[in-house]
């Protein structure tokens, strides 16, 4: 029974191979017939041999890849604690240096402006100092001839002398009272100032990070971001340290979609090399001056030879 089995075993395995053999023809026939997916490394060698180092083209474009980035950043917040009144710009709003941002809650200094204005326009009490001074003066002017006729006293001379003496003290001391009120004014002024959040650049409002009657507490009340120009940062490989300048000619190519290329110049190559990556960052200044180009879009960077500069 044994031998059987193996037996029956050899000619079911004889049968598969005469299968086999018989079908790879076909196979080899159908796989000739199915077109293959052309080989990335044969169109290299096809590419170097017709003049297009597309290889190079590509090795270049990666070490010149770069960032669009922000020129200014700016967490707007109010050097004074608060509840925020009003704010007065809205998402994506482009907002000029010194435009009103946001207002705290600021009656009560207000109200001290207020006051300190009308006494420091107030004239009356050096109005009535110099009066009494030009009168005291006038007395002594009158008794010129009875003093030179020695027909006053010396005491009576004294006292005309010093009732003029103390009205020129109270007259100075007047005026310099209306400049302590003018002093107050201003310092009442700029407490108000504190409370009028305004922006410190030329920029788009990208988040308002609190709201009407929340507490300002040292928290940052909006995101402002100075769109033009833009900065372009990139990374370079040490081995090209040396070959650029500032104030060279550069073109940005960018990756979205209907933005032209943009020529732009270098403003900062660092001195410094990251050692772990090799590499050395370079800035770049790209005019923006209608926005069209956004911040945080990816790009790389063409550079131009003399003759094209």
């Amino acid at each position: 029974m044994t031998f059987s089995y193996r037996h029956s075993a050899l000619v079911v395995l004889a049968l598969c191979l005469v299968l086999v053999g018989g079908l790879s023809p076909v196979f080899a026939q159908a796989g000739a017939q199915t077109p293959t997916d052309p080989d990335p490394f044969a169109q290299l060698l096809e590419n170097a041999r017709q003049g297009n180092d597309t290889g190079d083209q590509q090795v270049g474009a990666e070490q010149n890849v770069c960032q669009v980035s922000a020129s200014e950043l700016v967490e707007l917040a109010s050097p004074v604690d608060g509840v925020i009144h009003a704010i007065h710009a809205g998402r994506g709003q482009r907002v000029k240096k010194g435009d009103l941002i946001a207002e705290l809650q600021a009656e009560v200094e207000k109200a001290q402006v207020n006051y300190a204005q009308v006494r420091a326009q107030s004239q009356s009490s050096v109005a009535a100092r110099k009066r009494q001074l030009e009168f005291t003066e006038r007395r002594i002017k009158r008794t010129e001839k009875l003093r030179a006729a020695k027909l006053m006293t010396q005491e009576e001379i004294d006292t005309l002398e010093t009732d003029r003496d103390s009205a020129r003290l109270d007259y100075e001391a007047a005026k310099e009272n209306i400049t302590i009120m003018k002093a107050e004014l201003a310092l009442s002024r700029a407490q108000l100032a504190d409370r009028m959040i305004k922006s410190p650049i030329d920029g788009v409002l990208i988040e308002k990070l609190l709201t009407v009657g929340e507490q300002v507490d040292g928290k940052a009340i909006a995101l402002i971001a100075q769109l033009d120009p833009l900065f372009v940062e990139v990374s370079l490989p040490v081995a090209r340290f040396g070959k650029y300048k500032k104030g060279e000619k550069v073109v940005v190519h960018f990756d979205g979609p209907n933005l032209p290329s943009s020529k732009a110049e270098i403003s900062l190559v660092d001195q410094i090399v990251e050692p772990k990556s090799k590499t050395f960052g370079m800035r770049i200044v790209l005019p923006n001056p209608d926005l069209a180009i956004p911040a945080g879009i990816g790009c790389h960077i063409e550079f131009l030879s003399p003759k094209i500069q």
